[in-house]
């Protein structure tokens, strides 16, 4: 696949596997006086991954982390699996793709920081936010113009929805005349 370009890599892509904060949130952890964790999630980018899913693109969330915030959030946008505390990503993101029986080259990674490395450097398109480590963003075929936790994803999802050819169709809806 080497030569492609990310709409190429893009068009192929079956599967959307992102990393929790630092891509889904800005990456801070705000604590209340009750030590209750508090994350932000970008409205944007939870409606492309609606209109993602709408158009049959499978999202899963794969976090080093664990949270509460995590757990609502993937419900709440419907997304089916979430993995968390995981530490090494790499297997993980194997077993996602051998359970769906799809190859590398038909599954998305989108990552921040160095332990989002290995599943990209595997994936057909690797995505990182523009606040990615600069590691990241060399290793990957595409980086949003937008942060982490503010629009980074919702630009990907458009990114793979235009290649896929599927935009129009799944935003057809907003387009009608009253």
């Amino acid at each position: 696949m080497a030569g492609l370009t990310a709409a190429q890599r893009a068009a192929r892509v079956k599967t959307v596997v992102l990393d929790v904060d630092g891509v889904l949130t800005d990456g801070r952890v705000i604590y209340d006086v009750d030590g209750r964790e508090i994350k932000v999630f970008d409205i944007k980018d939870g409606h492309g991954l609606k209109l993602l899913m709408r158009a049959g693109v499978e999202v899963v969330l794969l976090s080093g982390r664990s949270s509460a915030a995590n757990r609502l959030r993937a419900t709440e946008l419907g997304i089916g699996e979430l993995k968390e505390s995981v530490k090494v990503k790499l297997p993980v993101f194997k077993d996602l793709l051998a359970a769906r029986g799809i190859g590398p080259e038909q599954a998305a990674y989108m990552g921040d920081d160095l332990i989002d490395l290995p599943p990209m450097r595997l994936a057909g398109l690797a995505l990182a936010p523009a606040d990615a480590v600069a590691e990241v963003r060399a290793a990957a075929h595409w980086v949003s113009a937008r942060p982490g936790g503010r629009g980074a994803v919702r630009q990907a999802c458009e990114l793979i929805l235009r290649a896929r050819g599927a935009w129009e169709t799944v935003t057809a809806r907003y387009h009608q005349p009253v």
